[in-house]
């Protein structure tokens, strides 16, 4: 059963302020304190005790749209009967006030102790759509539509001693030498600093067990023996429906939705199934596009795994739920390894945030979305006509928006819109957009329309975009607010009177 509930949470943070929660047990680690808000000599990380409390208040601040959920417990904490320990935590976000059938984007990171980069990132994913939410129209609609499960730490009691590893400066350069692994004390016992289970080896698909418990390796006993790794996947058949009937090589539901999204550390690649088998998956073709989508804007490649890997997450759940996994590895050799520079992380954040969109956009048809045109920049400007409110839709639509873009460019075929319903749920009403130069001939469109509002009731209302190949193949979605009122809105006024301040960025 989930534990959640908005007294678990104060109780949280009034325990930070007390120094006693989440005290740390294992053979040769450290004693509970409190950690500094960031990491030695990364400025940019926050060191766990942070994460977990800013991930905690989140609640606190956004309890309409926050949730923070306990699936399970760390190594430490099952085996010391819950004195030491961590919880393992999910931040589901959504408005829990939109009803329907929601797609699941789940994104999880530091499987691995030492992954530093993917951790932070997921926790300022949280917080852009948090803090946009109610400004920012498409974080607005994605909250409302999406629910997204972030695992923000799925190795609690390995980060704690990798902590450690970078105060007292034995991490090595890069992080080479940091901890890995979880603190399974009886897979190395003459050797506790070689202690522990790999955990990203330790889920239930094509499990093997080939490596010394002393090794980083490790594979464990047997399939899902860690706490951690067994929570996670009890987790994963909870919330993403089972979309392949058949065994790992029959075909998918197309109509499937959800996204899962594994943040590693490093390599500069977008990964996906299978990892335990030379063999082309089913969907390669559309888990290579999807993989090629989300590296667009980024330095990371689209490619299948280097070498055989077993017992992976990402090949579970493609595998056993059918949905689309992939996993992206964060930085290169030259970009701090395990522990990437602060600079670089600071540079690619905007775009790591916008792939990260990109994946929520993507989760409503993950096999198909991600081959068709996406919508940008959608704007609605109003004006009065005959005493009457005439509301302009305008947005952008671009093709072979890729990593590795195909050649020649397809075109944008079409466009079309819908209020209040968006265009691939049932029922809804789409009506279409035109191309601005009144031509359908280029791989970037301007596209326009007049909005017919005669029949909407007075309020806010959402209007969504979505473009289209030549074969009807739909992209990537992008969607607005307008008002309607009962009498005409004042015309704004023109570009030249209007004041506009700079963003900046915190």
């Amino acid at each position: 059963m989930l534990k959640s509930h908005q007294f678990w949470v104060v109780g949280i943070l009034v325990c930070f302020v007390f120094t006693l929660c989440f005290p740390f047990f294992a053979q040769g680690g450290p004693s509970a304190q409190i950690a500094p808000a960031t990491l030695p000599y990364f400025p940019c990380y926050r060191a766990l005790d942070t994460v977990l409390a800013d991930a905690a208040s989140l609640v606190i601040e956004y309890p309409n749209l926050a949730d923070w959920l306990d699936i399970g417990d760390s190594w430490v904490k099952q085996n010391s009967g819950g004195a030491s320990g961590y919880d393992i935590n999910i931040l589901k976000l959504t408005n829990q006030d939109t009803d329907g059938d929601k797609p699941v984007l789940f994104v999880m990171s530091a499987l691995h102790a030492r992954d530093l980069a993917p951790v932070e990132l997921n926790l300022r994913f949280a917080e852009q759509l948090l803090s946009g939410y109610g400004s920012d129209p498409e974080i607005t609609w994605l909250l409302d539509e999406v629910e997204i499960h972030l695992l923000l730490v799925a190795n609690p009691d390995g980060r704690v001693v990798v902590e450690q590893q970078i105060a007292d400066g034995t991490a090595g350069n890069g992080g080479v030498n940091a901890r890995l692994k979880n603190l399974n004390a009886t897979t190395c016992p003459t050797s506790p600093s070689n202690t522990g289970t790999d955990l990203r080896r330790n889920f239930s698909l094509e499990w093997e067990g080939v490596y010394s418990g002393c090794l980083n390796e490790y594979s464990g006993t047997s399939a899902l023996s860690e706490p951690e790794s067994s929570s996670i996947q009890a987790y994963l058949d909870d919330v993403f429906p089972d979309y392949r009937e058949g065994g790992p090589f029959e075909p998918v539901d197309v109509n499937a939705s959800g996204l899962f999204l594994n943040l590693i550390s490093y390599g500069d690649t977008f990964t996906y199934p299978y990892y335990y088998n030379n063999s082309s998956a089913p969907e390669e073709a559309e888990l290579y596009t999807m993989a090629n989508k989300l590296a667009y804007g980024l330095s990371a490649f689209p490619n299948q795994p280097a070498t055989l890997l077993f017992g992976q997450p990402e090949d579970y759940v493609y595998a056993e739920r059918g949905i689309p996994a992939l996993a992206y590895a964060m930085g290169s050799p030259t970009e701090g390894k395990y522990f990437m520079y602060c600079d670089n992380f600071d540079q690619k954040l905007d775009a790591n945030l916008n792939m990260l969109i990109r994946a929520a956009k993507a989760s409503f048809a993950p096999y198909n979305f991600p081959a068709g045109p996406e919508v940008t920049n959608v704007s609605l400007e109003h004006h009065i006509e005959n005493g009457q409110t005439v509301w302009q839709l305008s947005a952008n639509a671009k093709t072979n928006l890729y990593r590795l873009p195909s050649q020649p460019s397809p075109i944008v075929a079409a466009a079309t819109y819908s209020i209040d319903s968006a265009p691939w749920k049932e029922g809804a009403e789409t009506l279409p957009l035109q191309a601005a130069d009144g031509n359908w001939d280029e791989d970037e469109e301007a596209l326009v329309a007049t909005l017919d509002v005669t029949d909407l009731q007075p309020g806010q209302h959402r209007v969504y975009v979505q473009a289209a190949l030549s074969d009807g193949t739909v992209g990537l979605p992008s969607a607005g607010t307008f008002t309607v009122t009962d009498d005409p809105l004042p015309t704004p006024p023109p570009m030249g009177d209007r004041l506009y301040l700079p963003l900046i960025n915190k």
